[in-house]
């Protein structure tokens, strides 16, 4: 449960408007016109309203902010702008330090059609410890969330709602009035509606029926339209063009391995001829200085023999250049050699020439051998080449020319006939649908279904919670009460309360909603544990001319007023009853109880006005 401690509208350059309350009984009195009702549209803006009435000495304020307190005294304060919008949750008092590791969040004032996002509810709810919950909110059994939105009719009772014939647990006749019942229902249980299978209402089938009947029209109409148009194809000329399609495709897929095989054989010999050809060239520079070294082993066997054979004319030279130096003969003088040691040295040296021209000779041959072999290897390439380039040209024949366009036209003609069979398969499942659907929709259905009644232990114990209100208030007769289930509303002494007057009905329903509050709090029932009740004595005790021996006579009336004020006196903390009327409570009463009184424009000094400073 949680209770209310302070309520403040403020606005820039303007003194605080501000009410504070405490647990247990309070009461907010004062003249006509003095803002007191104010608080209970605070209370109901706060909670989720859509709007907030505005008046002159409220246009200079622009947010309310509502301090609750829940039974360990966390405060928790909700922020509104009073033009609307959404609320602001601050886990601290209205002028309270803000910790340095909180900061406020935002959530919408209510839920909106499917919206999961966080509201008034789901932040009061965990804070008071209330369990969320479920409830049936029509005779379908179509489910809905319990929200503070559907308690109001008795917790936050406004004065025209205490005086009205309306229910205390419908409230004012609209969409929420099963819903508004479960929740009464789960006050007095604990026992929400979560198992509740649901039952789609017959007008929402019939539309829902109607609706696809009217898709299924929409489709068979451009079916119906080209089936007309129709050249009739059968299964078996689609299964014909497959088959081409078949045909066709295998040979080109064919053609398409046989051309990438040759393809592939095409590269492996061109790769082998460039390789030959390489070698061939490498070949060819090589045997070109082969040829030349053995050119100048030539010649030096030759100049080896010169000086073998004409060593002993070298002293009859004259004038002429050395053969060894090449110098003038004139110019300077050998020693003297041995000319059979000349010769021997140079038939040595040509000895080593010749080994090594034989060498050279072995080594061109066989280089020889190699270009020839690698001529034959890229001959043989070229040939493959040839070969394969014809094998290509072969393939490429007049029937598979213009095999890739006759494949397209083959399969645009299948993709016709193809959507022509797919028309004709779609209207007769559609049709068969239609048929199905007219037939549901033709099939006698249930009416509204049964529900539970109330708990009738709970009926009887709420019945016993409110005859003690009324036994503490002195009510005239024995005081029975019972609740009749058709009309959502109690029966004093077997008299309903709507068929009272308005005097009547406001004490009553005031009885019932304290009621309510003691037998929730008694049994651990779930309740806000705030009640709100504006003007429950205004009109009772103004009731006059009533017939002689009347049990409800004006004396009665000041007995039962006299003896709620003192009840009032009684109310624990751990309750909240606020209670706001036109004149003051006795003066013992005011001193027992958290007391507010507007003074209206006739305040003296150190009294209060109204609800707005003056």
């Amino acid at each position: 449960m949680f209770q209310v401690r302070r309520v403040v509208v403020r606005g820039k350059g303007v003194p605080d408007a501000e009410l504070t309350f405490k647990p247990g009984a309070n009461i907010l009195a004062g003249v006509s016109d003095t803002g007191k009702s104010y608080l209970v549209q605070c209370l109901d803006f706060i909670f989720g309203a859509d709007k907030i009435k505005r008046f002159p000495l409220s246009e200079p304020y622009s947010h309310l902010f509502v301090q609750f307190a829940n039974d360990d005294e966390e405060p928790l304060t909700l922020s509104r702008a009073l033009s609307g919008g959404d609320l602001t949750v601050t886990p601290w008092e209205i002028d309270g330090v803000r910790p340095t590791n909180q900061s406020p969040s935002t959530v919408v004032p209510r839920r909106r059609g499917r919206s999961k996002a966080d509201d008034v509810t789901s932040v009061l709810f965990p804070f008071a410890d209330l369990p969320e919950a479920n409830l049936r909110k029509n005779r379908y059994g179509e489910l809905q969330r319990l929200t503070f939105r559907h308690w109001m009719p008795s917790m936050l009772v406004d004065e025209v709602a205490v005086i009205d014939a309306r229910s205390p647990v419908r409230g004012p006749e609209g969409f929420d009035t099963t819903i508004n019942e479960r929740a009464f229902a789960f006050s007095l249980a604990g026992r929400d509606d979560g198992e509740v299978v649901s039952a789609e209402r017959n007008d929402v089938v019939v539309a829902r029926l109607n609706a696809k009947l009217a898709v299924i029209d929409n489709l068979l109409e451009p079916l119906d339209a080209r089936l007309k148009v129709s050249d009739g194809e059968t299964e078996e000329t689609i299964e014909k063009v497959e088959g081409a399609i078949a045909r066709l495709s295998t040979l080109m897929d064919d053609n398409a391995q046989a051309h990438a095989a040759l393809q592939i054989e095409r590269e492996v010999a061109l790769g082998r001829q460039l390789k030959a050809e390489g070698q061939i060239m490498a070949i060819d520079e090589l045997l070109a200085r082969y040829r030349l070294l053995d050119g100048r082993y030539g010649s030096d066997l030759d100049r080896l023999d010169f000086i073998a054979e004409g060593a002993h004319y070298l002293d009859a030279l004259q004038s002429v250049a050395c053969p060894l130096c090449d110098q003038a003969m004139d110019a300077h003088q050998h020693a003297e050699a041995d000319n059979a040691e000349v010769q021997t040295a140079a038939r040595a040296e040509a000895a080593k020439i010749l080994a090594l021209r034989q060498d050279l000779t072995v080594t061109i041959q066989d280089v020889e051998a190699r270009r020839v072999y690698q001529v034959g290897v890229r001959d043989e390439a070229r040939t493959t080449i040839t070969r394969v380039d014809a094998q290509v040209r072969g393939l490429m024949n007049v029937d598979l020319r213009d095999a890739d366009s006759r494949l397209s036209r083959l399969v645009e003609r299948r993709v016709v006939l193809e959507a022509a069979r797919n028309d004709k398969e779609q209207a007769v499942s559609l049709r068969t649908l239609r048929q199905s659907i007219e037939a549901e929709a033709n099939r006698p259905r249930a009416t509204a279904r049964k529900w539970e009644a109330l708990p009738s232990s709970g009926v009887h114990d709420l019945c016993t919670e409110i005859e003690k209100v009324l036994q503490d208030w002195s009510w005239p007769g024995r005081g029975k009460v019972t609740f009749d289930q058709n009309v959502y509303d109690i029966e004093v002494d077997g008299q309903p309360r709507q068929s009272h007057g308005k005097g009547v009905r406001g004490v009553l329903y005031s009885a019932f909603v304290i009621g309510l509050l003691n037998y929730c709090r008694a049994r651990g029932r779930p309740h806000a544990g705030l009640v709100v009740i504006d003007s429950p004595l205004t009109a009772f005790s103004k009731q006059k001319n009533l017939a002689p021996g009347s049990p409800l006579e004006v004396g009665v009336s000041d007995g039962v007023e006299a003896k709620f004020w003192n009840s009032l006196t009684r109310i624990g903390p751990e309750v909240q009853v606020i209670v706001i009327e036109n004149k003051p409570p006795p003066p013992s009463v005011a001193g027992a109880v958290a007391f507010t009184w507007f003074a209206g424009e006739f305040a003296t000094d150190g009294e209060r006005a109204g609800f707005f400073p003056v």
